[in-house]
């Protein structure tokens, strides 16, 4: 990698609209990331890497924060007030912090950022272009540039027409019903013994299409069905990792430092009469909120040592999805120590939303039983000059692979758990990624 003293950067405002989902598209770059919260009217956009850093085992958070500050501090910062603006790493990390050996897996370490050789930050009216490029290379980035921007200006977002894809998801075998209930029975009963309190177990579907998935097609779908969701994807030079994600891992903004807890969950009813009794009821289950406050106790325990007074609501709140009512509960406090949005990933990460508790028995039950998990359940996000940034746990996700896609969808399991009820969910989750998008629905 070359030394940071030898790359430069550019930050520049863009007084032109710009459509930047087709824009990275179209820079013929890789890698590329994107991630879009509507509601926020925020957006990042990256095209191609100047440097990139990658990290595995247990140390991986801290290696990666601290070549991400050595890089970052020694370019142009951005305009101050604009969140995000200038030079920023983008990426992510996966669940393990041991490489997935899973060949759809290949271009996804266990920790990865890079810095963008193009990267436009949009939030509001207000949008940024930064450029970045090594020592006697800045050609090489105008070109990017150049192609990039052929995609035009527009006012608003372009409507890419999608044509349906034949897809043919593999249908659950009887065998694999009856595998997901030998495992669910197998955590309940360490549960009931008292080894255990809660494991997060999840499937994986495969899909196959007549051609290749273009994973631009669902931010278009998510953009209006899902506005309060990070929307995103993370491309390699052939694979590609998509999402729409409503749960927060953690946001640093100056020194207030946010994350979310997301667990127990219903359906959402065929009426409003039905999906407010559904809610009710979510909120009134013994199950489900016990799930949930292991969550937030543990949220809040891995915070307190460096952020006080934190704000931790007494009660959840219902956050309603297209496909699922979630218990909610955000909790929010001021640093009081100098860490890094990475250093806080890795002190949350994993939470017991996509874990369990205790945490490392959770955890290698997990790794055992689902060694394909990749980034699914990690977390993708970015980090700015400041150590500040933003992670979002990367759920209603999955990972293209050509005319190849594999989905995963998780629950929660407890000691008053039922097998069948938690298959459902995962169903309900399967769908929720691509039931919405121009792939068509699963049959």
């Amino acid at each position: 990698m070359d030394h940071p003293g030898s790359i430069f950067s550019e930050t520049v405002a863009v007084d032109e609209p710009v459509d930047l989902l087709r824009a990275i598209r179209r820079s013929g770059a890789a890698p590329l990331f994107y991630w879009e919260r509507p509601d926020r009217g925020l957006t990042i956009a990256a095209a191609g890497a100047v440097a990139e850093f990658q990290a595995s085992g247990a140390g991986r958070f801290r290696d990666i924060s601290e070549r991400a500050r050595e890089l970052l501090s020694s370019l142009n910062p951005g305009r101050s007030g604009d969140p995000g603006a200038g030079p920023l790493m983008v990426g992510g990390f996966g669940f393990s912090d041991r490489a997935c050996e899973a060949h759809e897996w290949r271009e996804f370490p266990p920790a990865w950022i890079f810095l963008p050789m193009l990267l436009w930050v949009r939030h509001g009216a207000r949008c940024t272009l930064t450029i970045a490029w090594a020592k006697d290379d800045r050609d090489s980035a105008d070109r990017m540039l150049a192609r990039a921007l052929e995609a035009g200006h527009s006012c608003h977002r372009s409507a890419t027409s999608w044509p349906l894809l034949d897809i043919r998801p593999s249908p659950t075998t009887p065998l694999e019903r009856q595998q997901w209930r030998e495992r669910v029975e197998r955590v309940r009963s360490q549960i009931l013994c008292g080894a255990l309190k809660k494991v997060v177990l999840s499937r994986r579907l495969a899909i196959e299409t007549a051609s290749p998935i273009d994973p631009a097609r669902f931010i278009d779908s998510a953009r209006a069905a899902r506005p309060s969701c990070v929307n995103f994807f993370v491309s390699g030079n052939t694979t590609s990792f998509v999402g729409s994600t409503p749960e927060q891992l953690v946001k640093l903004d100056g020194e207030t430092v946010t994350s979310s807890a997301l667990a127990g969950s219903v359906p959402r009813g065929d009426d409003p009469q039905e999906d407010r009794a559904l809610g009710d009821s979510l909120l009134s289950s013994a199950k489900n909120l016990e799930e949930h406050q292991y969550v937030v106790n543990a949220l809040a325990s891995a915070l307190e040592p460096v952020a006080s007074p934190l704000s931790v609501p007494a009660r959840p709140r219902l956050m309603l999805l297209p496909e699922a009512q979630h218990l909610f509960t955000r909790v929010e406090g001021r640093l009081r120590e100098s860490r890094s949005v990475i250093e806080l990933a890795g002190l949350l990460h994993p939470t017991p939303a996509v874990c369990g508790v205790p945490r490392e028995a959770a955890r290698a039950i997990i790794e055992r039983e689902e060694p394909e998990r990749g980034w699914y359940t990690g977390a993708v996000g970015w980090i700015d000059a400041k150590d500040q940034g933003e992670f979002a746990v990367a759920l209603r996700a999955g990972v293209i692979d050509g005319s190849r896609m594999y989905i995963f969808g998780g629950a929660g399991i407890v000691a008053g758990s039922d097998s069948e009820a938690e298959f459902a969910e995962t169903e309900n989750k399967l769908t929720a990624l691509i039931g919405s998008t121009t792939l068509g629905t699963i049959a």
